[in-house]
């Protein structure tokens, strides 16, 4: 059997297994932030060679394979199975309702999965609807019985690492093809610029299926070769505390995640109760996969700084699934830095001013770009590349730019293009680059809005909207725009928090009042409706993300259940 055929992940556990098997690698923490299980690297190849007997039994070659599984062991052991056995893992959330057992259900057809690996809650979820007679699905076995596959099973032609499904923001969710080539090619760019090496210790909450997760909290350690502690995202998100308390009690030096995941940080610990905390030990802070707001880094580093954290430690990011992971990234010694922007969004951008007329918005800076990486910014209008300080769609070349989506021909021509002799990515994100090539985030193509040939980003209306009133403070908000006779008018839909929900009666007309209020002072355009939603209402990826356009159709459909509405049912 020739190495050069084995998956690059496999022969790194192969490696390690054999030249330090008694290390650990992965450490996972109960709701109490107590060990509850690790795996060394000989447990989990010992571990993944049991389950192999059991992956061959029930699938083939080349099959898709489904896992539905929280944070645990049982993941990363099924996981890395698919890749020993030549299968394809797609790491999946799970349901937790009727609607998402037949959203799954539709992700299963467009890979056709062969199996399903799950638990029993999710089994049992099935069942109660009705669909698992005809879905493949099968609970992760007991590993003490099975016989184990000593060998790695040659995958030949096959190049393709595991279907990475995309959060959905804008569409519904497609399978990326993540290529074990693209794999390789961004675990390096990772270690690089986060400067891992075999004395860094991890700690991730965000969830395994993401590519966050993933990518960046399980095939990173197993790359560099340093540990890793994980808990469950809702144990970070119930016990933020738990998460600051880890990376001192662990001397944890790599950990992050979203924007939100400090902003929660700062809302819901009291530093008063922080008194032992030391988080002197931690030095990449990696924030990404969302807006990254300079008023959260300077609220969490001042409110943190007397326990150790550096501002510097902070490092924005920037990569989507379609990069396989990273993209560009800060270096790590150095603090954030953003940019005051004009906030209409012309394309043509004054970015190194001082002064800005009007109204503007700050942004920060994701960093450079991985040098292995080709970067432009293209007009998405004229298709020419623009110089710096314009904003324009980004594309990407490179070799972590992955394979495509899967069974998808045509989004394929459209996202995936020829340029100068490279095969580019349009990422259908929006920024620029400065004089220094460092790149700025500037929002998403699909939902920027244009109203009067002016550009406004969605992200910056809302975050006005949040402000407007108190009972819009910390929920979700989605805007968009919609077609009207003779121009494009904006539509509000916001979540309010309970203690206004339960007496909208009273506020509404006060907090419609307050938003345009607001929205008109800002950016002096008129708000054509404001929906008032019961908390928890707007759609959401998986990530954690507003599905503005899956919220502007449920609005055209008139399918938002508003709290008028609700009270009216009641």
């Amino acid at each position: 059997m020739s190495s050069r055929h084995l998956n690059s992940l496999i022969d790194k556990l192969l490696l390690r297994a054999k030249n330090q098997g008694d290390r650990p690698l992965y450490y996972f923490l109960d709701t109490r932030g107590r060990e509850y299980a690790h795996l060394t690297y000989a447990s989990l190849l010992t571990a993944v060679q049991q389950l192999a007997t059991w992956l061959i039994d029930k699938t083939a070659s080349g099959d898709r394979v489904a896992i539905q599984l929280p944070t645990s062991p049982e993941f990363v052991i099924t996981f890395f199975a698919c890749l020993y056995t030549n299968r394809i893992p797609v790491p999946l959330s799970s349901p937790n309702r009727k609607h998402n057992c037949e959203h799954y259900q539709r992700i299963f057809t467009d890979c056709d999965a062969s199996l399903i690996v799950t638990d029993a809650s999710v089994r049992d979820l099935f069942d109660k609807e009705g669909l698992s007679t005809s879905l493949p699905i099968q609970i992760f076995p007991s590993l003490e019985t099975l016989d184990s596959l000593l060998s790695p099973i040659d995958r030949q032609s096959n190049e393709i690492g595991f279907l990475q499904y995309t959060s959905g923001s804008t569409s519904f969710p497609k399978g990326v093809i993540v290529s074990h080539e693209n794999i390789i090619a961004n675990q390096k760019m990772i270690q690089r610029t986060f400067g891992h090496s075999s004395n860094s210790i991890g700690l991730a909450w965000v969830p395994l299926f993401h590519d966050m997760g993933l990518i960046g909290s399980i095939f990173q350690p197993l790359y560099v070769g340093f540990p890793c502690y994980f808990m469950s995202p809702m144990t970070f998100l119930q016990r933020p505390k738990l998460w600051l308390k880890t990376i001192s009690d662990k001397k944890v030096t790599t950990t992050g995640g979203p924007n939100f995941a400090y902003d929660l940080c700062v809302k819901r610990i009291d530093p008063a109760s922080l008194a032992e905390l030391s988080l002197s030990s931690w030095d990449v802070a990696y924030n990404g996969a969302e807006h990254i707001k300079l008023q959260t880094l300077e609220q969490f580093s001042n409110t943190f700084a007397p326990y150790g954290f550096k501002k510097s430690a902070f490092l924005p990011c920037y990569g989507l699934a379609e990069a396989t992971l990273i993209v560009s990234g800060t270096d790590k010694s150095e603090e954030p830095l953003a940019l005051t922007i004009p906030c209409s969004g012309d394309e043509v951008l004054d970015a190194d001013a001082s002064q800005q007329k009007g109204n503007t918005r700050t942004v920060v800076s994701n960093g450079q770009v991985m040098p292995e990486l080709s970067l432009r910014i293209i007009n998405p209008q004229t298709f020419k590349e623009c110089p710096s300080h314009y904003i324009g769609e980004i594309w990407i070349a490179g070799p972590s730019i992955t394979r495509g989506y899967w069974q998808q021909p045509d989004k394929n021509k459209e996202t995936f293009i020829y340029r100068d002799g490279l095969r580019f990515l349009r990422t259908g994100d929006l920024g620029f680059l400065d004089s220094q090539q460092r790149l700025y985030i500037t929002g998403r193509l699909k939902d920027l809005i244009v109203i009067d040939g002016k550009n406004y980003y969605p992200q910056d209306i809302e975050e006005t909207v949040k402000l407007s009133h108190p009972a819009l403070s910390e929920v979700n908000c989605a805007v968009f725009s919609i077609s009207g006779t003779h121009a494009q008018k904006l539509v509000v839909v916001n979540e309010v928090i309970r203690q206004f929900a339960q007496q909208i009666d009273r506020y509404a007309d006060e907090i419609r009042k307050a938003v345009q209020t607001a929205v008109y002072n800002h950016y002096q355009l008129t708000v054509h409706d404001t929906v008032l939603l019961p908390s928890n209402s707007i759609p959401r990826t998986t990530s954690g993300k507003i599905q503005r356009q899956r919220t502007k159709l449920l609005y055209l459909l008139q399918q938002l259940e508003t709290l008028e509405t609700v009270n009216e049912s009641i």
